[in-house]
């Protein structure tokens, strides 16, 4: 960066006007000497001093255009010392900031800013190359969060012209504006700050917090009317703020020192004071002002609802009259009166009040109400149905059954919501409504049916859609209870009917058919049912346990066998595993039962499969071995037939006879050796005399020569 940055600053803080300080009063010497102090500590380039000095002097009176314009050049002459002497930028644009809020946002006249037009656009440009060598985000939402720190710093000049950067984007005006107001109290002027107190509420008329700081703004710099106008809007929002009653008293007080004979400041104060509960200096003020000006029907009507308010109804009822003779159809003044009537029981003289007033008015939303409230207390919710069905009130008709609809009178609220309905199809809610009530009553059936409707109506509405969806679940949960309640108390075929009845079918359902077959014993049922189950959920490793052991039951290993395992996949720790090892060992021994009866058969191709399945998945299985090595003999395969018969032997020593059949197949083959071996097995294990073991012994004999 070059030497020469900024140096027009330097020119600028040079050649600025000095103006002369003037007298103050009381605070006269102080401010000189803090406004003298300042100006030789600027002269002597002490700027931070100087700005501590002049900010004293503001202090004493902040409309001095003197110190403003002093500050102002301590300000500049700092932010050119810390950009071009120590390059500190955060430093130098803080002054900046600074600089520019005393020379466009402090001035409360406008010929004050035009005059310093230049130096605005200087310190402008010198901030902005600033901001740009630091890489400043300069987007609102930063340029609101870096005020804020400037303001935790008490670095509020520079703070406030943050806030109003920020300011310029519409979604942070009102809180920005609002800050800047604050900060202006906060450096003593009250005047600016009643500005952008002014600026925030355009943006957010409705914050009574914000419409409250401007009311007493503009109290304290004596802007009196437009400070009454701003604590009525605050009393509007706030209904009733003692605060807001007791500031808006004293303006009003202030006022009828300065003019006594004011009827509407009496009056505004009669109604500050009935307000405030002081009910009997209200009515002093409210008939000072009826002397004054006799034909102020406002003043009349405060003094009508002041003795309504005191319980006093004959004279209520006089001061509404008054007014009624000056203005017969004056709105305000029937329907106090009818409300006086209505108190001291003359509900009828009340009911013809407000339908007079309906009649001139039909859109007059409190009349219309009174009226539904007189007639409702004299008849039952079916008679006030009936009468808001007859008169059209389609809207009262609503709300009515909303009111019974929150007061749990259900049975009452879908009455009044059907009547609604029956005139008006085009309110989604009043469907929505209907259908919670008929469920609260479990009455599911017309809930649902209600809520149908409604979606074929609204057929985006979430409400709608929700509401129906959550209805539906609890029906369905609320059915599954019962159909649960029917199992539990084994009505297992009335469980069945009620499982089935619920729609689209879910797990659950399927599971609870599928067990009420099951304790009817109809298996077979109850596999199809639980198969249907898991086609819904088919990681659920219970499901396959529960056909495979109903396949046990049924003796059909095989399919039993082919559950179990799926079960066991889904879940290693499943119960099938015991079970399946039952299976197992009985699936084995029905397959070898039918090789064996196809063996019998001399079927022997079909039995040699049967066999070859039983030896897959056991193979220690003696029996299958056996009746395979006698398939391989007839098939002229000795020593495959030899193969098993050994396998016999290993496996079991039941199977003596294996010995000679392996002995007798060695033999075939001119084994005499290993003939010989087993032949003498055969004589040593088995025990019964018959034609095996003589002919067994008898062959010995003849290969004894073999036997070394």
């Amino acid at each position: 960066m070059k030497k020469s940055f900024l140096r027009t600053v330097c020119c600028l803080a040079v050649c600025t006007i000095f103006a002369q300080p003037c007298s103050y009063g009381a605070g006269a010497e102080a401010f000189g000497e803090h406004y003298n102090a300042a100006q030789n500590f600027l002269m002597q380039n002490q700027y931070s001093s100087a700005i501590v000095e002049f900010r004293k002097a503001m202090r004493i009176n902040y409309l001095d255009n003197s110190a403003r314009i002093g500050i102002v050049n301590s300000y500049l002459a700092r932010a050119t010392y810390y950009a071009n002497q120590e390059k500190d930028y955060e430093k130098a644009a803080n002054d900046f900031r600074s600089a520019l809020f005393y020379l466009k946002m402090y001035p409360d006249d406008e010929r004050d800013i035009q005059n310093s037009i230049g130096m605005i656009q200087s310190a402008s440009g010198n901030l902005n190359q600033c901001l740009k060598v630091i890489s400043y985000d300069t987007t609102p939402s930063n340029r609101y969060k870096r005020a804020e720190e400037l303001r935790a710093i008490a670095n509020f000049p520079a703070s406030a012209y943050e806030f109003s950067k920020a300011a310029e984007n519409e979604n942070l005006a009102s809180d920005a504006n609002s800050q800047i107001g604050d900060l202006m109290k906060l450096l003593g002027n009250d005047k600016r700050a009643a500005d952008y107190y002014k600026a925030a509420l355009a943006n957010n008329p409705n914050d009574g917090v914000l419409r409250m700081k401007y009311a007493r703004t503009l109290d304290k710099i004596g802007q009196y009317d437009v400070a009454v106008d701003a604590y009525n809007d605050a009393l509007a929002n706030a209904k009733g703020d003692m605060e807001v009653l007791y500031a808006l008293e004293r303006i009003y007080l202030k006022k009828l020192a300065q003019t006594p004979s004011d009827a509407e400041l009496n009056a505004n104060i009669g109604a500050i004071k009935q307000a405030q509960g002081d009910l009997e200096s209200a009515l002093n003020y409210y008939s000072k002002a009826e002397q004054l000006d006799p034909q102020n029907t406002t003043t009349r009507l405060n003094a009508g609802t002041l003795y309504q308010q005191k319980k006093q109804y004959q004279k209520a009822l006089q001061a509404y009259d008054s007014v009624l003779t000056l203005e017969p159809n004056n709105s305000k003044a029937l329907s106090y009166k009818a409300q006086a009537l209505s108190e001291m029981g003359d509900k009828q003289g009340a009911l013809n009040i407000y339908k007079s007033i309906l009649s001139s008015n039909p859109a007059d939303k409190e009349a219309r109400n009174a009226i539904t409230d007189i007639v409702k207390d004299t008849m039952t919710p079916a008679e006030y149905i009936s009468y808001l069905v007859q008169n059209e009130e389609t809207t009262l008709l609503y709300d009515f059954a909303y009111r019974l609809h929150k007061e749990n009178k259900t049975d009452d609220a879908i009455a009044a919501y059907k009547a609604y309905l029956a005139k008006n199809q085009s309110n989604p809610d009043a469907y929505v409504n209907l259908g919670i009530c008929y469920a609260s009553k479990d009455d599911y059936d017309n809930a649902v049916t209600t809520l149908n409707i409604a979606k074929t109506k609204f057929p985006t509405n979430n409400t709608v859609l929700k509401t129906l969806k959550d209805i539906q679940n609890d029906y369905d949960s609320s059915r599954l209870a019962s159909a649960s309640s029917s199992y539990e108390k084994k009505d297992y075929k009335r469980a069945i009917e009620e499982y089935l009845a619920i729609t689209p079918a879910t797990e659950d359902t399927m599971l609870g058919v599928a067990a009420s077959y099951q304790a009817l014993n109809d298996y077979e049922s109850a596999i199809t049912y639980y198969k249907k189950a898991e086609t819904i959920n088919p990681k659920n490793s219970e499901i396959p346990y529960y056909i495979g052991y109903l396949y046990s039951e049924r003796q059909d290993w095989a399919r039993a066998e082919e559950y179990l395992k799926k079960a066991v996949k889904l879940n290693p720790e499943s119960d099938a595993k015991n079970l399946l090892n039952y299976v197992a060992q009985n699936g084995t021994l029905g397959v070898l039962n039918e090789g064996i009866a196809l063996y019998e058969k001399q079927d022997y191709t079909n039995a040699l499969q049967k066999f070859n399945n039983v030896i897959s998945k056991e193979a220690n299985n003696a029996y299958a071995y056996y009746y395979r090595g006698l398939i391989y003999d007839e098939q002229k395969q000795q020593k495959l037939a030899i193969n098993d018969y050994l396998n016999v032997l290993k496996n079991s020593k039941d199977f003596p006879i294996a010995n000679y059949m392996a002995a007798i197949d060695y033999d075939a083959l001119n084994n005499y050796k290993d003939a010989y071996k087993y032949y003498k097995k055969f004589t040593e294990e088995y025990a019964t005399e018959d034609e095996y073991l003589k002919y067994a012994k008898d062959r010995m004999k003849e290969l004894e020569p073999y036997a070394g």
